[in-house]
C-alpha cells in the first residue's frame, strides 16, 4: 500500500472520529478509550489486515514481546530513566500489520492528549522512530509511523498528526 494512501484512510478515519466521539475528547476521558474508537473506524479502511490497539506480541522474540533497543542517552535526553540493558518492552497504541510476520507492518499509531506530559509525547517520537527503521535489531520495520495529538476541553476537535518514514521524521507532503 502507498504511503498516500495510508495517510488518506488514517485522516478519513480521524475525521470520522472527531465527528462522532468528540465528546470523549471535550471532556478530557481516557487516551484508551479514544484509541478503541478510532480503531473502530481504521479497521473497515484496511482490509485483509489487523487493526489492533495495545498489541504487544512478537513471535521472534524469545518472550514473545514487543521490544526495542534505545541508547540510554536519549532516554536520559527526554527526562526518563534509561534500563539497564536499553531494552524496552512496548504496546503500541495502535498498529495495523499482519499477525505472525513482521514483513506487513504498514502502521503504527501513538496517540496522547495535549494534556500529557511533554516527556511522554517525545517517547512516543523515540518509539516511532525505532520502530519505523531496521536499527539495532529493531526488526519491525513499519512503513509508517505516526504520533497524533488531540485536542481536549476547549482543543477538542483539533489535532496534529507527526509521520516518521525509515526512522526520520517526514511531513506529510514528503510522503505523498
Amino acid at each position: 500500500m502507498e504511503n498516500a494512501q495510508i495517510i488518506e484512510k488514517l485522516e478519513q478515519a480521524i475525521a470520522q472520529l472527531l465527528e462522532h466521539e468528540l465528546n470523549i475528547l471535550q471532556r478530557g476521558l481516557n487516551e484508551l478509550n479514544l484509541n478503541g474508537h478510532l480503531v473502530r473506524y481504521l479497521h473497515p479502511l484496511f482490509p485483509g489486515y489487523q487493526v489492533e490497539a495495545e498489541y504487544n506480541g512478537d513471535i521472534f522474540k524469545v518472550k514473545d514481546r514487543k521490544e526495542i533497543e534505545i541508547a540510554k542517552r536519549r532516554m536520559q535526553d527526554i527526562g526518563l530513566d534509561p534500563s539497564d540493558s536499553n531494552a524496552y518492552n512496548l504496546t503500541p497504541d495502535i498498529i495495523i500489520h499482519i499477525r505472525n510476520s513482521n514483513e506487513h507492518n504498514i502502521l503504527i499509531l501513538e496517540i496522547k492528549k495535549d494534556s500529557n506530559a511533554a516527556r511522554n509525547k517525545a517517547f512516543d517520537l523515540l518509539k516511532l522512530e525505532h520502530m519505523t527503521i531496521d536499527y539495532q535489531g529493531n526488526h519491525y520495520n513499519y512503513q509508517l509511523g505516526a504520533a497524533i495529538i488531540f485536542g481536549t476541553g476547549d482543543n477538542a476537535g483539533t489535532h496534529e498528526i507527526g509521520y516518521f518514514y525509515q526512522g526520520i521524521s517526514k511531513d506529510k507532503a514528503q510522503l505523498i
